[in-house]
């Protein structure tokens, strides 16, 4: 049976890897707010429903397509299963399936940033596994029993496991499909990502191909539908196209802030893309490519250079109060789901 949580407004997908990427230690998330008090500063909310507030600096873990193709790694995760009883494994479009003893299924799904969560939960709360940030959540109320967790592992997609019974919406116990949730979120965390110690899936890609853009629509690359995941909810009618300097552009306005999309016709880097006047600049890195913030007081610029040179750019401007703590936050989240986008061909 095919389950699938609807926990943002948009669902987007993707596709991951080239090379051997190890872990190794790196920092607590400490980037995409400012490192100057001057400017606000975005705090999750304690039960877990926010944005991340972590630089995503990390490769993909698991291929990012739906159906059968993006779950090509089930055969090699088997071994690792077998201490819970797995019974069996099937990719299917709404996730990479596991069924255990007792009618219990499981399913992983990596095709989706860690967003917000605006919905009403009768759960909704912090978890931490592996040594990663997430949250534990459901939708339906009781008698419903599906349960799931959601860990923000720094890359573009997130990794959700949703735990329920095989058969019944209201089989089971929900406390039993959190547990489980949270173990097979575990063995798939340690095995996969880098922060946990894990390597990515063979078949994960990285990066959108190197001829992504040419002749995009830049109000396809960074669509209504993306800029909806930080709440600039325009529609696809108010997407305005334009023509700066560089290269196209896409604004999507709401009184509460504005989202601009670009990306640049020349492909001579960063380098060829001059920063914001009086702007805070910080570079990094955006998933494996290379990246730079720019932060003013009310917006913050991001910026990712494809592998052919390309740039491309969301600049997200606050227009309401509570927009201005979350102006990097919110470009980086619009960028991702961009990203994906890109490396998926969905754009």
């Amino acid at each position: 049976m095919s389950r699938w949580p609807v926990f943002v407004a948009v669902a987007l997908l993707l596709t991951g890897c080239s090379g051997a990427i190890d872990g190794k230690a790196f920092r607590e998330g400490s980037a995409p707010g400012a490192s100057d008090t001057k400017f606000p500063r975005y705090t999750p909310p304690a039960d877990g429903s926010g944005f991340s507030d972590q630089v995503l600096d990390q490769p993909l873990a698991l291929p990012v397509e739906q159906g059968e193709e993006g779950c090509d790694w089930l055969e090699s995760i088997k071994p690792d299963l077998q201490p819970l009883g797995l019974v069996s494994t099937k990719g299917t479009l709404s996730g990479c399936q596991f069924v255990f003893p007792n009618n219990k299924g499981a399913q992983v799904h990596a095709y989706s940033p860690y967003s917000w969560i605006t919905q009403d939960s009768p759960v909704m709360e912090p978890v931490e596994i592996a040594g990663i940030k997430g949250r534990t959540y459901a939708f339906d109320p009781e008698p419903a029993t599906f349960c799931s967790v959601n860990m923000d592992v720094r890359a573009y997609a997130s990794i959700a496991v949703d735990a329920y019974d095989v058969d019944n919406d209201e089989g089971g116990a929900r406390a039993e499909h959190c547990e489980l949730a949270k173990k097979v979120a575990e063995v798939v965390l340690k095995k996969f990502v880098p922060l946990a110690g894990g390597t990515p899936a063979p078949s994960t890609v990285q990066e959108p191909p190197a001829e992504a853009l040419k002749n995009a629509d830049i109000c396809e690359v960074v669509k209504f539908t993306h800029a909806n995941y930080a709440g600039v909810n325009a529609g696809r009618e108010g997407a305005q196209k334009g023509e700066g300097p560089l290269g196209p552009t896409c604004t999507h306005e709401v009184p509460y802030a504005r989202a601009v999309g670009m990306y640049t016709n020349g492909t001579g880097g960063l380098e060829a893309v001059p920063p914001k006047a009086g702007a805070e600049v910080r570079s990094g890195q955006f998933g494996t490519l290379k990246a730079r913030f720019e932060q003013t007081a009310e917006a913050c610029t991001l910026s990712v250079q494809l592998s052919n040179g390309q740039v491309v750019q969301v600049d997200f401007v606050g227009k309401k109060k509570e927009a201005m703590p979350r102006t990097c936050v919110s470009a980086q989240l619009i960028l991702s789901v961009s990203m994906l986008a890109l490396i998926t061909g969905d754009s």
